[in-house]
C-alpha cells in the first residue's frame, strides 16, 4: 500500500543557494490515485476527496504542477503499479521574505501598549505601598481613582488570581475550579487526537483500526466533553441567579438581561480579541515547514476574513466552514444560550406557579428540536468521526455544521444545568442533604460507570450504513447527547453535597483554585501551542500512546503558562476595570446581580470561574 505521507528533507530543500544556483522551493501536494480495475491494490482502497481549502497558487502550479506530477507517477508506478493525479497545495521558497503590514503592525502595538501598562500600574502600586506589606496588595485602596491605576498591577492581579473566597456559597462551589481545569484537559487530548490524524504519521492504519474498535468510542465520543461545560455553566447560572432573586424576593426586573449580557460581553471579549488577532498576524510568521501554511495560513486568512462573527458570537453558524479561532464555536453557542437561559430564568421568578411549566416546555423542546435537525438533514444518530472529516479538520463535515456546533443542538446541556442550579435552590429552601440520601448516593457513583458505558452503542453507526432519514436515529441522537447533561447534573449535586468527602476535598485542593480560573485563557490558546507541536514537524512521526500523553501534558503546560500571561496582562486587568466602570451604575440598581460574583470574578460558569470556553 502507497504510504500516506511521504516528505522530502524541508530544511535541507530550503538552504542558501549559491549564488549561481536557483532558489530552493519545496511543495506540499495532494496526491489522487486514478481509478485502475486491473490493479488489485485499486480495488482494497476506497476513493474519497474533497476540494482544497487553500488559496490558489497559479504561479507554483503553472512551475512545478508537470515536473512533480512525472516524479510521483513514475515512483508510485514502479512500486506499486498505480497512476495518480498531483495538486499543489503550497509551496515555499528559500528565498521567501517575511512581509510585516498593517495588521502585524498594529498587533505589536496592542502588546506593547499592555505591557507598558501592566508595568507603569504595577510602579505605581508598588510606590504606594508604604508599609511594604503583601497586604496592600490584597486590600482594596481609599480611592476609586487609584484602584483604576493599578488594575494592571501584576502583584494585585495575582492575588487575585490565587485567592480564595471564603463566603459559604464559594467554598460549596470551589470544586467547579477542579472541574474547569480537569475538562479544560481533556479536550486538548481530544484535539490532539484530532491533529494525529491530519498530521505525518508513520502508521496511518492505526487511526483507521480504531474506528473499528468498540472500546475507541469512549475516545471518539470525546466530542461530547464539552457538554460539561455547558452544564457547569447553566447550573452556576441558576445557583446564582436563585440566591440573587431570593435576596430580592422577587423583585428582579427584564431590563436586568440586556446589563447582564452587556457585562458578560465586556468579561469574555478582550482576551478573545487578543487571540484572534495574533491567529490573523503572527502565527504563520512564526514557524516553517512542510504542512505550516497549511496549518497556519488557513486559519490567518480565516481570522482576516471572519473576524467579527467572532466578536459577533455568531461563528458557529455565519461562516462556520471558515472558522477563525475554531474552538470559538463554543463560545458563540454558549453565549446565546446564556440569552434564553437568562430569560427563561427571569421569566419564571416574576412568575413563580408558572415555573415548573416553563422548565417542562424549554427542557422539552431541547429534546425536539436536535432531533427534528437530525431527521430532516438526513443525519447519522452519532458523531460519526471519520479520517475523510478529518483531513480538514471538520470545516466541510456536515454533521460537524449541522448537528455539533449549533446553538439549537447543544441547548439541551445547558438547560439541564439550569434545572441543576433550580433543583439546588429548592434542596436548600427545604433544608434537604442529597448525601443522606442512600438512593442519591448509589446514583451518583452509577453515573461514573453509566456516561462512559452510554457511548459505546455508537459503534453500530461505524461499522453499520443505516439509511437516513430514520425516526429512531434521530431519538437516539437527542437521547444520547442529553443523557450526559443529566450526569453532569447528577455528579454536580454530588460535589456540592460531599457525598464522597475524599473527592470534594481533592477538587478542593488550592492549586486548581488559579488552575481553573486559566481554564478559559488555556481553551482559547491552546490550539496555537499544538499547531506548533504537532503541524510544524518535519516528516511522518510514529505517535506511541506514551508519546501522544506528553504531548498532550506539554500542551496543557505550555497553554496554562500562555493563559498566565494572557490573564494578567489582559484578563484579570481588564476584569477589575470594568468593575470599577459598572460600579457606579450597579449602586443604582437595586434588582443587579453581578453575573460573575459566584465565580470570583473570573469569567464563564463554564470556564475557570468566570461564567464559563471547546
Amino acid at each position: 500500500m502507497p504510504k500516506l505521507w511521504q516528505m522530502d528533507d524541508y530544511d535541507q530543500c530550503l538552504e542558501s543557494p549559491g549564488p549561481d544556483e536557483p532558489s530552493g522551493v519545496f511543495c506540499s501536494l495532494s496526491v489522487v490515485l486514478k481509478p485502475n480495475n486491473r490493479s488489485e491494490l485499486w480495488k482494497l482502497i476506497e476513493y474519497k476527496f474533497n476540494d482544497g481549502i487553500l488559496e490558489n497558487i497559479p504561479t507554483y502550479r503553472e512551475a512545478y504542477h508537470d515536473v512533480l506530477e512525472i516524479c510521483v507517477n513514475k515512483e508510485l508506478n514502479d512500486t506499486y503499479g498505480l497512476v495518480a493525479h498531483t495538486e499543489i497545495l503550497s509551496c515555499d521558497k528559500s528565498t521567501d521574505e517575511v512581509v510585516i503590514d498593517a495588521l502585524d503592525m498594529s498587533f505589536l502595538i496592542v502588546l506593547c501598549a499592555l505591557v507598558c501598562f501592566v508595568t507603569l500600574s504595577s510602579w505605581y502600586d508598588s510606590s504606594i505601598n508604604y508599609k511594604r506589606t503583601s497586604d496592600h496588595y490584597r486590600q482594596p485602596l481609599d480611592s476609586k481613582r487609584k484602584m483604576v491605576w493599578v488594575s494592571f498591577s501584576i502583584q494585585r492581579n495575582w492575588y487575585r488570581l490565587t485567592s480564595r473566597s471564603r463566603d459559604e456559597l464559594n467554598q460549596k462551589l470551589r470544586f467547579f475550579q477542579a472541574f474547569r481545569f480537569l475538562t479544560m484537559s481533556l479536550v486538548i487530548f481530544g484535539h490532539a487526537a484530532l491533529l494525529l490524524a491530519v498530521t505525518p504519521t508513520t502508521h496511518s492504519e492505526k487511526l483507521e483500526r480504531m474506528m473499528h474498535n468498540v472500546g475507541s468510542m469512549i475516545l471518539t465520543n470525546g466530542v461530547q466533553i464539552t457538554q460539561t461545560f455547558l452544564g457547569m455553566s447553566g447550573a452556576l447560572l441558576a445557583i446564582q441567579f436563585c440566591s440573587f432573586a431570593e435576596k430580592r424576593k422577587g423583585k428582579v426586573s427584564f431590563l436586568y438581561v440586556p446589563f447582564a449580557i452587556l457585562y458578560r460581553y465586556v468579561r469574555l471579549t478582550p482576551v478573545y480579541a487578543f487571540v484572534i488577532l495574533l491567529h490573523a498576524t503572527w502565527l504563520l510568521k512564526l514557524q516553517t515547514g512542510p504542512l505550516w501554511r497549511w496549518g497556519a495560513e488557513t486559519e490567518q486568512i480565516f481570522c482576516r476574513r471572519n473576524w467579527w462573527t467572532n466578536l459577533l458570537y455568531i461563528n458557529n453558524y455565519v461562516h462556520a466552514d471558515e472558522p477563525c479561532v475554531q474552538q470559538g464555536w463554543y463560545l458563540g453557542a454558549e453565549f446565546q444560550i446564556f440569552i434564553i437561559a437568562l430569560i427563561v430564568l427571569v421569566t419564571i421568578v416574576k412568575i413563580p406557579r408558572a415555573k415548573v411549566p416553563i422548565l417542562g416546555l424549554v427542557l422539552i423542546a431541547a429534546y425536539i428540536i436536535p432531533a427534528l435537525f437530525i431527521y430532516y438533514q438526513k443525519l447519522e444518530g452519532t458523531f460519526v468521526v471519520t479520517l475523510e472529516a478529518q483531513r480538514y479538520i471538520l470545516w466541510y463535515d456536515k454533521f460537524y455544521l449541522h448537528a455539533y456546533i449549533p446553538t439549537h443542538i447543544n441547548f439541551g446541556n445547558y438547560i439541564q444545568g439550569v434545572l441543576t442550579g433550580v433543583i439546588y435552590n429548592e434542596l436548600q429552601k427545604r433544608s434537604i442533604n442529597l448525601a443522606q440520601s442512600k438512593v442519591f448516593r448509589v446514583v451518583w457513583y452509577l453515573t461514573f460507570a453509566i456516561i462512559p458505558l452510554s457511548m459505546l452503542p455508537s459503534y453500530m453507526f461505524y461499522v453499520n450504513d443505516f439509511p437516513t432519514p430514520s425516526v429512531w436515529m434521530a431519538a437516539y441522537f437527542a437521547l444520547s447527547k442529553n443523557l450526559y447533561g443529566i450526569g453532569v447534573g447528577i455528579v454536580i449535586l454530588g460535589c456540592i453535597y460531599g457525598v464522597n468527602g475524599v473527592v470534594k476535598r481533592m477538587l478542593n485542593y488550592p492549586f486548581f483554585e488559579p488552575l481553573g480560573r486559566l481554564a478559559y485563557g488555556a481553551y482559547l490558546v491552546h490550539p496555537f501551542v499544538m499547531r506548533y507541536m504537532f503541524v510544524s514537524v518535519r516528516g511522518p512521526v510514529h505517535y506511541s500512546d506514551l508519546l501522544t500523553l506528553s504531548l498532550v501534558f506539554g500542551a496543557t503546560v505550555m497553554s496554562c503558562l500562555m493563559a498566565l500571561v494572557l490573564c494578567l496582562l489582559i484578563e484579570l486587568p481588564t476584569t477589575a476595570l470594568q468593575n470599577h466602570i459598572f460600579g457606579s451604575f450597579k449602586e443604582q440598581k437595586s434588582n443587579h446581580v453581578d453575573p460573575e460574583t459566584v465565580t470570583n470574578g473570573n469569567i464563564n460558569p463554564g470556564f475557570e470561574g468566570k461564567k464559563s470556553e471547546l
